[in-house]
């Protein structure tokens, strides 16, 4: 846990960001990590910024990880836009480009709060596709859930990875290739309950494939809207992934999710995923549904307010079901252990955080400090 609460954030609408380049608008929405809020360029357009307190112990900071990771994947087009990052007197901020909702709001806004197949097949492919990107730049995300995808705010079928400050650097340069590095033996609990794979409540390092566990898992809830260990404390959701069939958990699930699922079976930290066998399944099951990846879907009857993951601005059309279901996620937030030391809640009596080896999320941490360097990236 941190040593102590974080200083509180002042930001105020008109300020202006990085010598004038930005005006803060609106806030957006303010989570456990930080707030965000909606700036202006000095053209009127439109972008997202992300500020977190400036800590006393700056190994208590994410932001600067998640800096780190967004400007390494630059290239891939399943991430916000990087524009600008900085120190301002009491906090650090990054500006990027806007996303539209996250997917478990769009999911609440679907008939039965599920998405038909046809939209989480597109979904999939694109997830797949992001966390691949991330893979080959030498990171792992370790907890991708509905509420860290997102469409984007102007393209409407493009999906978005987004919260990079649980990431973890899995390869490292050595003699001009990227090179795997060695697991840990014992973890602490990185992650979200209920998207995680069994791996992560083990305590085991986690691999590429964890993250395309928790792809799965995420499908299958938008798929159907709920997951079996649903709201379930993390000792008992383990034992249900342990236990449950496939009968059970691929009931109204699109076929290549099946196929995803038989794909991650046997591999293990030093594996290397098939992506391409694996989106070649998914475009399959697309083609067989003869829809193409830029026919509407079924939520872009209604509006949606643009947003940056997730954080989204007030709508007052929701009915009292979705409000509901909504609420019903509040599990995610009781289980996530976003510091090492959250893991000593459910240790046992034998054992100590000492029990665990350090995090260590970067090989060289003191490339994580350029982060922070005023940058601005053309790309729109």
């Amino acid at each position: 846990m941190p040593s102590e609460p974080p200083p509180e954030i002042k930001i105020a609408i008109g300020d202006k960001i990085a010598d004038g380049k930005y005006i803060v608008k609106k806030k957006l929405g303010e989570g456990s990590c930080g707030q965000v809020y909606l700036v202006h360029d000095k053209n009127e357009n439109s972008l997202a910024m992300k500020v977190e307190a400036k800590m006393k112990n700056r190994e208590e900071e994410i932001l600067k990880m998640e800096i780190y990771v967004l400007k390494k994947m630059q290239n891939s087009k399943h991430v916000c836009r990087f524009y600008s990052s900085g120190v301002q007197s009491n906090y650090s901020f990054v500006i990027m480009s806007l996303l539209g909702n996250e997917l478990s709001e769009l999911r609440r806004r679907c008939p039965g709060r599920r998405m038909c197949h046809s939209s989480v097949l597109r979904i999939a492919i694109q997830a797949v596709t992001g966390v691949e990107d991330m893979h080959n730049v030498g990171f792992i995300h370790r907890d991708l859930k509905p509420t860290n995808l997102a469409i984007g705010n102007k393209l409407k079928h493009a999906v978005f990875l987004f919260d990079f400050g649980l990431a973890r650097q899995i390869m490292t340069m050595k003699d001009g290739k990227l090179t795997l590095r060695e697991p840990r033996k014992k973890v602490s609990f990185r992650g979200t309950v209920r998207y995680c794979s069994i791996n992560v409540h083990q305590a085991k390092e986690q691999g590429r494939h964890d993250d395309l566990w928790s792809i799965l898992h995420s499908m299958i809830e938008l798929a159907t809207g709920t997951l079996p260990w649903k709201g379930s404390t993390r000792k008992d959701a383990e034992k249900i992934k342990s236990t449950v069939t496939e009968k059970q958990l691929f009931r109204g699930v699109p076929r290549s999710l099946l196929f995803l699922y038989k794909q991650l079976l046997p591999l293990q930290y030093a594996d290397t995923p098939n992506y391409a066998v694996i989106k070649g399944a998914i475009a399959k099951e697309i083609k067989a549904k003869k829809v193409s990846m830029t026919d509407s879907y079924e939520w872009e009857k209604g509006s949606t307010s643009g947003t940056y993951g997730g954080n989204k601005e007030k709508d007052t059309n929701k009915d009292a079901a979705a409000e509901a279901d909504k609420g019903a996620d509040n599990d995610t937030n009781k289980d996530v252990d976003e510091n090492a030391q959250s893991a000593t809640s459910e240790l046992s009596n034998n054992e100590s955080i000492n029990d665990y080896d350090i995090e260590n999320t970067l090989e060289n941490v003191a490339d994580v400090k350029e982060s922070f360097r005023e940058t601005r990236d053309d790309k729109t």
